[in-house]
């Protein structure tokens, strides 16, 4: 790579000087040579550096998940492990002790629970033996009770009936045989009268035989009277029987409901006392469910095996953080894969917009006779670097940004941990036209233009050449147009001459 660009800034201090003195002291005016430089077709390359820490790709920090003291390490800073060897070993006396009284808690529960069910279970046993085979003693004397009062009500109700019915057929013996007494009584009447009357109007008939006559109608129809009082008193005696019987009746109905009631009360005690059984069936198989302690026991067997230290990757054990007899807290190990590396570095605020994914870069160490190591950027951080209050700290100074760059081919002389310096391109081309930033000017419209030089024989004639500018670096600009090419030449400082555009000077 050419360093024209750089030859071309340092001339062009040193000859706007030159340019100053000449014009400046009455001499013939005209421009310095020392203020025209000629382009040439080169490569073009601008970088910027950042500092950076060399780190394992992929760290793997061993943790533990108990907090045990250290029974044995293992391993020690430098050794080589593959995924899975052990590395330490915990103290876990402590967990043996607590299995051995949960495993112990468990037995009682389930032993006290096994006795509770079998009692209950019996109980429910002997409720449903009872209450299916009407052998309970509580419900064969209800039944025996309502089947007695239901017996004596159908009696009852048999005599209340047979006794209305005979009433109804004039059955009833002591009614028939007052009724015969009134219709004798009646009949006696009738003839004490007949005779009587035949007494009447006959002669030979003595007063004393007519009032014998007399006394017998008068003493008939008091034998009558009292016929039919007898017979009323016997009709209300059967009447009060009658209601006797019906009461009887109510009386027997009523018995036979409440003990039809009682029974079926007796049945729903069973009944309620079978499930209350059945309840403490299933309180006593729960009472005996040791699913949580199992699940306890089940994390201390798995806290047995997390107290075997395992290493989680393969790699070189770069820390040791733990002693034995200290308790297992914080990062125990680190293990690192020594040939994975990667570059941290910080890159200013300035040129963190010219970094890129893909970007390459190169990378040396600051140890003596390093190497130059290729490195590509695989992650640019989204915001600052923090402090330790999580906040972005800019106080007095540009903030930086964590680039992280892929080394793409170490060896063991790139170690973790060692310093190097970052070294980005931010731009290159090849075959391009560069010129001093100070030759570039823009009119009003924001066009940019350049001045030439064409030599005569009376000196030199300045023109303006429109051109692009495809980079604006530093010190140069890498720039393009039609009326430039290799051989072109060109006034160095384009802004304090843009004024001699079209005339002809003297090249001093």
């Amino acid at each position: 790579m050419k360093n024209n660009g750089m030859m071309r800034t340092m001339l062009a201090a040193g000859v706007v000087w030159m340019a100053v003195l000449t014009t400046g002291c009455g001499k013939e005016e005209g421009i310095s040579s020392g203020m025209i430089t000629t382009l040439s077709t080169g490569d073009f390359r601008e970088k910027f550096n950042a500092d950076g820490t060399v780190e394992c790709a992929e760290p793997h920090y061993v943790y533990s998940s108990l907090s045990l003291p250290v029974k044995d390490v293992l391993v020690k800073e430098g050794d080589h492990v593959q995924a899975g060897d052990l590395l330490c070993v915990l103290d876990t006396e402590s967990i043996e002790k607590e299995i051995a009284l949960q495993q112990a808690s468990m037995d009682v529960t389930q032993k006290n629970a096994s006795t509770n069910v079998s009692a209950a279970r019996r109980e429910y046993n002997t409720y449903v033996e009872g209450i299916n085979n009407g052998t309970d003693s509580n419900l064969v004397a209800a039944m025996a009770n309502a089947e007695q009062a239901r017996e004596l009500c159908e009696a009852a109700q048999i005599r209340y009936a047979n006794y209305k019915e005979s009433v109804n057929l004039g059955m009833d013996p002591t009614i028939t045989a007052a009724d015969q007494a009134v219709r004798s009584a009646a009949t006696s009447i009738q003839q004490a009268q007949s005779l009587q009357y035949e007494m009447e109007g006959k002669d030979y008939v003595t007063e004393v035989q007519k009032e014998q006559a007399e006394d017998a109608v008068d003493s008939a129809q008091l034998a009558y009277a009292q016929a039919i009082q007898r017979r009323e008193n016997i009709a209300r005696q059967s009447d009060l029987q009658l209601a006797a019987y019906a009461k009887d009746v109510d009386d027997a109905m009523e018995h036979y409901l409440s003990a039809v009631a009682a029974y079926q009360a007796t049945v729903r005690n069973l009944e309620n006392a079978k499930q209350a059984s059945a309840d403490a069936i299933s309180l006593a198989m729960r009472s005996g469910d040791v699913s949580v302690e199992e699940l306890r026991l089940a994390q201390l067997q798995e806290n047995l095996l997390d107290a075997q230290i395992l290493a989680e990757a393969s790699g070189t054990i770069t820390a040791v953080n733990v002693k034995e007899g200290e308790n297992s807290t914080g990062v125990l190990f680190v293990i690192e894969d020594t040939s994975d590396l990667v570059l941290t570095a910080r890159v200013s605020e300035k040129n963190i917009n010219q970094v890129d994914r893909g970007m390459v870069a190169d990378v040396t160490t600051k140890s003596d006779n390093s190497d130059v190591y290729e490195g590509r950027v695989t992650q640019i951080s989204e915001t600052a670097y923090k402090n330790a209050a999580g906040e972005t700290d800019t106080t007095g100074k540009d903030a930086d940004y964590k680039v992280t760059l892929d080394i793409t081919e170490p060896d063991s002389r790139i170690r973790v941990g060692m310093n190097a310096k970052v070294s980005f391109v931010s731009y290159e081309c090849r075959g391009c036209l560069t010129v001093p930033n100070e030759a570039v000017y823009t009119d009003e419209n924001g066009e940019s233009y350049i001045l030439t030089v064409t030599m005569g024989e009376e000196g030199g004639t300045i023109g303006t050449e429109k051109i692009s500018v495809i980079y604006k670096g530093k010190r140069e600009s890498v720039v393009e147009g039609d009326g430039i090419a290799d051989g072109t030449q060109v006034i160095i400082d384009g802004v304090t001459y843009q004024d001699l555009a079209g005339q002809t000077v003297k090249i001093l």
